[in-house]
């Protein structure tokens, strides 16, 4: 390499690049961990409170049987005879509600597992709509139908997570709400009058609970006609699932969205009524009391952009070594990458107990104040030595305008780049990379 120097500098510097490289897996292993960790508390927390939560219903479960005459082919041994046979067979008739219209409010509150902090809430719920009955009909002509005990039936992803029993009310009557049997889809029931179930009538209903969860609260809708209004103190809602609000005011304060499904734009029905083991889910809506700042995901973002910032920082001293003349040891490269690795480690542990930008703020404050002092002996001068630290302070600036630019992010790096790369050829437009590392030429002493 001594032929060749400018050659070994470039070797020696990409080999310290691959050893940082590694340091910088251990930084995002422990960012995954740390996310690891804080995802168990969440789990934790919504084992003992009650977890994200779908409210699917309210659904009439009309189970009736039907009686008729079905003829049979028996093989004698004088030949084929038919013969008439009793079949009775099992059915149930689903009602949805015509109309469900449904007010809720959702009040959040953070708590804590460790050091990690999870979102839950206290929901409150009034609904009301109406069915529209509707005989059943025999699946062939002859048969007979009888009806059996009507049940209305609702559910939630987490039972635990209701605050007393919900008070139901159909055409006047108070129900009582109770375990549903085995065989019906949803898990609360609550027995209807069957004399209040004449064909062609219109029932009206009200429902009216509190519930408890975790995270998430989310809507199936499954009337013909589903109109949901949620309001809550939580600034940040992420809203998610098959539909989107029609209309939402997100501010400082707080929340308000509503939905409305029409049953004519949603397969929910047909994918509840449907039976069998594969039943898919049926579609629905939902909001996420989400963190719009999450630490984690901003820490493992930040390290990724952790090449660019070590490949930055060694191609700017790279090229002022060798324009200014300067000499920089391989471990002075080292030193220099291990405090720029050390950055991120110290970001991540700072966020779990601050604000990211003031956890951000402290971690690059602490290392570009030791890289100032360890360039200004370095480099000869507190002058070369602060030129240097506020380049890196200015590379800190634009990674965290990456981070908290997500859409942005792929515009501003490539800007960078372009502006780093301008930067480089302008500097070294004049450099002769020939005579880079040779000894000058001696000087000729005057001739006598």
């Amino acid at each position: 390499m001594n032929r060749f120097p400018l050659l070994g500098k470039l070797l020696t510097i990409a080999a310290l690049t691959v050893v940082l490289l590694v340091a910088l897996a251990a930084v995002r292993g422990i960012v995954n961990e740390r996310s690891g960790y804080r995802q168990q508390a969440q789990a934790e927390v919504a084992a003992a409170h009650a977890g994200p939560q779908t409210v699917v219903g309210p659904v009439l479960w009309w189970p009736y049987t039907e009686t008729l005459v079905r003829t049979v082919k028996d093989d004698t041994e004088a030949g084929p005879r038919q013969r008439q046979e009793l079949v009775t067979e099992e059915h149930v008739l689903l009602v949805y509600p015509a109309t469900w219209k449904v007010r809720s409010q959702l009040v959040p509150e953070q708590r804590r597992r460790g050091i990690f902090p999870v979102t839950v809430y206290v929901s409150q719920h009034q609904a009301s709509g109406e069915f529209v009955l509707t005989e059943p009909q025999p699946a062939r002509p002859g048969g007979q139908v009888k009806m059996g005990r009507p049940l209305l039936l609702m559910g939630v992803s987490d039972a635990r997570g209701l605050l007393g029993a919900p008070r139901v009310q159909i055409a006047g009557q108070t129900l009582a709400l109770q375990r549903a049997p085995a065989r019906a889809p949803l898990p609360l029931a609550a027995e209807v009058d069957p004399d209040l179930l004449r064909p062609g009538a219109t029932l009206a209903l009200e429902l009216q609970f509190e519930l408890a969860g975790t995270g998430r609260i989310g809507w199936v809708p499954l009337a013909d006609d589903t109109t949901v209004t949620l309001t809550s103190a939580w600034p940040h809602p992420s809203f998610g699932g098959s539909f989107l609000p029609r209309s939402r005011s997100v501010t400082a304060q707080g929340f308000e969205a509503t939905w409305r499904v029409p049953a004519l734009s949603t397969q929910a029905q047909a994918m509840f009524t449907a039976r069998g083991d594969k039943r898919p889910p049926p579609e629905q809506f939902h909001v996420t009391l989400a963190d719009p700042i999450d630490p984690y995901r901003l820490a493992e973002r930040a390290a990724k952009y952790g090449l660019l910032f070590i490949g930055l920082t060694f191609a700017a001293f790279f090229v002022l070594e060798t324009v200014r003349r300067w000499r920089i040891h391989p471990v002075q490269y080292l030193m220099i990458g291990a405090a720029l690795v050390l950055f991120f480690l110290m970001l991540l542990s700072i966020a779990e107990h601050l604000p990211f930008a003031v956890a951000y703020a402290l971690a690059t404050t602490a290392c570009i104040g030791l890289l100032a002092h360890y360039l200004r002996h370095v480099l000869g001068g507190w002058g070369p030595g602060l030129g240097m630290s506020g380049l890196l302070a200015a590379l800190y600036g634009v990674l965290y305008g990456i981070l908290m630019s997500e859409d942005n992010a792929l515009l501003m790096g490539s800007l960078l780049l372009f502006g780093v790369l301008a930067g480089v050829m302008t500097v070294t437009r004049k450099l002769d990379w020939y005579g880079v590392g040779k000894p000058a030429a001696p000087l000729q002493s005057p001739r006598a």
